[in-house]
């Protein structure tokens, strides 16, 4: 629910990719490895490939070593914060040398989960392909507007081009155009993630939902709860109290999405139906939500990351069973939809490339 942010790469997650190139000029002389290097990796069966600009691939999608990098850091460091809540990390080893769980590595582990999401990504990729999908002129221009504000940045705060600005976050092999086509991939997947959603959940049937109700020993008839919410930035580390104020109040002149819509500038809206206390990964919103004085058209305010979200309590929506019957529903569609995709691509892997990945313990 958070909105999207772009931050600077902590010094301890640079990458160390010499290994990586001297890989890439060794590979003239050596046809390539034909497996995973490492036994840990777990992956979408697909078949080798010996181009070294090509990390990853799909029928009619790339992933360059340089992309790749990009989803390892942005991913795995996103997960790497959460398993060193578990398992101490030694900074000054590698990651393919220290054992997480279950006889895997660090680096298993995070390549795992960076291989799924970038798997998940080329299909609903694959998927829009299919349908003639493919990103309108208004998302181009999109794209190219933060690779503009990214320029002046970088060079404003840094002194670099925009090239030596995603060499600094994500190693040598990184360029402006594959941030480019990272972002033209993400959109891309994520836009037609709503058609295939809108899809599947549109192939429920109510005799289905019913059905299942049928089965349950228990069914749980507490309505599940709809919102509307503005997420207000922080200014300078501190909330801005003044805007958010200033909507808190119009909310309780007037409780309805219309007026929070009036507050589009001040930050992204969003409204979001059928909640339950499982569903709502943010606990003081839940908390608040669910409150047991809670009633609707109530307004307040949660603070979270950097954001003041100002939630309208705006009514109620399916019961607690209808929505758990629905999204198991949904799931099983969603299961047999990919499947099907994974079924009828066929993926390719550098597996040299995809190893070469660690982060330089120098600069920890």
């Amino acid at each position: 629910m958070k909105p999207n942010e772009c931050k600077k790469a902590p010094s301890a997650w640079r990458f160390l990719v010499l290994a990586l190139l001297l890989a890439i000029l060794l590979s003239s002389c050596q046809r390539g490895s034909d497996a995973p290097l490492s036994a840990g990796l777990k992956m979408i069966e697909g078949k080798p490939i010996y181009d070294d600009g090509v990390a990853m691939s799909t029928d009619h999608f790339t992933v360059t070593p340089g992309m790749m990098a990009y989803f390892f850091y942005h991913y795995g460091g996103q997960l790497m914060a959460q398993m060193e809540q578990s398992v101490p990390y030694d900074q000054t080893r590698s990651l393919h040398d220290q054992i997480y769980g279950d006889g895997l590595s660090f680096y298993d582990v995070i390549m795992n989960a960076t291989l799924q999401k970038v798997s998940e990504m080329l299909i609903y990729c694959e998927a829009a392909h299919d349908a003639g999908v493919s990103l309108t002129d208004a998302q181009h221009a999109t794209i190219d507007g933060e690779l503009s504000n990214l320029t002046l940045d970088a060079a404003a705060k840094y002194s670099k081009t925009l090239d030596e600005y995603c060499q600094m976050l994500y190693g040598p092999l990184m360029t402006a155009a594959d941030l480019r086509s990272v972002l033209a991939c993400e959109l891309l997947a994520n836009t037609y993630s709503f058609t295939v959603k809108k899809t599947l959940e549109g192939g429920i049937t109510q005799q289905a939902v019913q059905d299942a109700l049928a089965h349950l020993s228990f069914r749980d008839d507490t309505p599940s709860r709809n919102i509307s919410y503005i997420a207000i930035p922080y200014i300078s580390g501190k909330a801005n109290d003044a805007k958010v104020s200033e909507v808190l109040a119009a909310l309780q002149a007037s409780p309805s999405v219309e007026t929070l819509s009036g507050f589009a500038a001040a930050g992204s809206i969003v409204s979001e139906s059928n909640l339950t206390p499982d569903r709502i990964g943010i606990k003081v919103l839940s908390d608040w939500l669910f409150g047991a004085q809670r009633a609707i058209g109530d307004c307040g305010r949660v603070e979270v990351d950097g954001y003041t979200y100002v939630v309208l309590y705006r009514g109620n929506g399916l019961t607690f069973s209808e929505v758990s019957v629905r999204t198991h529903l949904y799931e099983a569609a969603y299961a047999n939809w990919y499947n099907g995709w994974v079924e009828a691509l066929e993926f390719g892997y550098n597996y040299d490339i995809i190893d070469g990945y660690d982060i330089d313990p120098q600069q920890s």
